[in-house]
């Protein structure tokens, strides 16, 4: 790991920022060692953020003490909304049951837009109906819990949420990465809304490029750097060619030279480091390669999923 953490210490790092490496401290790229373990199968790489939005604003100017708690909680003022929705919930006792249930919605709603997933579920799991089952789904899928998720959605078929939930659940297979199961389910529920679904069904995940890590490493064991050239990374595998060989050129100029052989030991020491560290860096960067065409193929499901709306309209509760 030190070895490759060196030859990849080379002018053309910055190219792979926000794509390999993420963050900058002190000017430096972030880097840390735990990302480049081999045992590692799912480095943890910045994610793309759901399409599940709450409910979108109205514009409307506040008439009731729900309409305030609206508008703060339409105008992104979730904390001041949250305060509202519970003083409506503690100090009018009185208050119709459905609109107790919106209030209490809300409040999930309000809670989940700031990623406190506690408190979120806490108020969805204040009722058993479609909507509070579909809010907490939300909150599981939001957490990357999709085992959950998925037990939640199971009790929305045939309700008001049905193509919520078959979407959200091939979705959720596609974020674990299980991509045909999540086209194959897709599939078989394409009369729900057959356009999208048919259209996330094509993400079966047999045209995401990928490297094979025993082949990148054991081309860096033949030519260094040519593992590193394979999964794209070209400016370290020049590096590494340049670095391996380099050393591996002065080692032989003091073997021919160098009649105590200690400067020749000292140099194919180096080289062994350098050759070594090279290998090791070829599989993780098809490791990387890997992970990254598999981002880029969730970046477009993301992108079709833009196209329709998981946000539940519960006005008509407020009635």
């Amino acid at each position: 790991m030190g070895a490759d953490r060196l030859i990849r210490c080379n002018p053309w790092a910055w190219t792979y920022l926000d794509k390999y490496y993420y963050g900058v401290d002190n000017d430096r790229i972030s880097d840390p060692p735990e990302n480049h373990y081999l045992r590692i199968s799912n480095v943890q790489y910045p994610i793309s953020h759901s399409n599940i939005q709450p409910q979108k604003s109205n514009n409307q100017q506040p008439t009731t003490e729900i309409d305030f708690a609206d508008y703060l909680y339409n105008s992104g003022d979730y904390i001041r909304a949250i305060g509202e929705y519970k003083r409506l919930l503690f100090s009018l006792p009185d208050i119709q049951d459905n609109k107790k249930e919106y209030v209490q919605l809300m409040l999930g709603e309000s809670y989940l837009k700031i990623k406190d997933y506690p408190q979120t579920l806490s108020y969805f799991s204040l009722r058993n109906n479609p909507s509070f089952n579909y809010g907490r789904a939300r909150t599981y899928f939001e957490q990357g819990d999709y085992t959950k998720a998925r037990d939640e959605l199971n009790t929305l078929e045939y309700s008001i949420f049905d193509k919520e939930r078959i979407i959200l659940t091939g979705v959720s297979y596609f974020r674990e990465r299980n991509f045909i199961t999540g086209a194959r389910f897709l599939t078989a529920n394409s009369t729900v809304d057959a356009l999208l679904v048919n259209q996330l069904s094509r993400y079966d995940g047999k045209e995401i490029k990928h490297r094979n890590r025993f082949v990148a490493s054991l081309f860096s064991v033949i030519i260094p750097g040519l593992g590193q050239a394979y999964s794209g990374r070209f400016g370290d595998g020049l590096y590494s060619l340049l670095t391996v060989v380099g050393c591996g050129s002065i080692a032989y100029y003091y073997w021919e030279h160098d009649n105590s052989k200690i400067k020749f030991s000292i140099f194919s020491v180096l080289t062994a480091f350098f050759w070594s560290g090279n290998i090791y860096g070829a599989n993780i960067a098809a490791r990387d390669y890997n992970e990254y065409q598999i981002r880029q193929y969730l970046q477009r499901i993301d992108s079709d999923l833009k196209q329709f709306d998981f946000t539940p309209d519960y006005s008509q509760l407020k009635r």
